[in-house]
């Protein structure tokens, strides 16, 4: 019997005003939920791995995107929010090393409340932060993403 142990949600608050970084952020969500259940239901090391490859990847893939979004809004902050981005990739990298060097612990409670409580923060300051710029920016461009856009929000 296989139970839903999310211990993440997606709530509009999470919303920065972009349908793409919206979209990456519910992938994370998934990712991270997925990573909960497969440890807390005992998946096999290779299972749990990867979960945990897929989730390092996304992080980078997902960060690129949003680099890119910040540059192409003119986001002031932009050099700081990456450093943020790069600090994340590393810890993520660093689990996953690990518990493919057989650590098996290094997916404990206080990892996953760390990567839950890092996103949900993340997302509801430093990337809320943006929001006004992505509005901005789509007004200029005469409102809703039309999908070919340089400013792709």
């Amino acid at each position: 019997m296989r139970l839903d142990m999310a211990i993440l949600a997606w709530s509009e608050t999470y919303s920065v005003g972009s349908a793409m970084i919206d979209s990456d952020h519910q992938i994370l969500i998934n990712l991270i939920n997925q990573l909960h259940d497969a440890t807390e239901t005992g998946q096999s090391r290779d299972v749990v791995g990867s979960v945990i490859n897929v989730l390092a990847e996304y992080v980078v893939h997902h960060f690129h995107r949003e680099e890119l979004l910040m540059a192409q809004i003119g986001y002031p902050e932009r050099a700081q929010h990456s450093q943020t981005h790069r600090d994340l990739e590393q810890r993520v990298r660093d689990i996953r090393d690990r518990w493919m060097a057989g650590e098996r612990h290094v997916l404990d409670d206080d990892v996953m409340t760390f990567l839950k409580i890092w996103l949900t923060d993340h997302i509801l300051r430093a990337d809320i932060a943006y929001r006004p710029w992505i509005e901005a920016a789509a007004d200029a461009h005469g409102g809703a993403d039309s999908g070919g856009g340089a400013c792709n929000i």
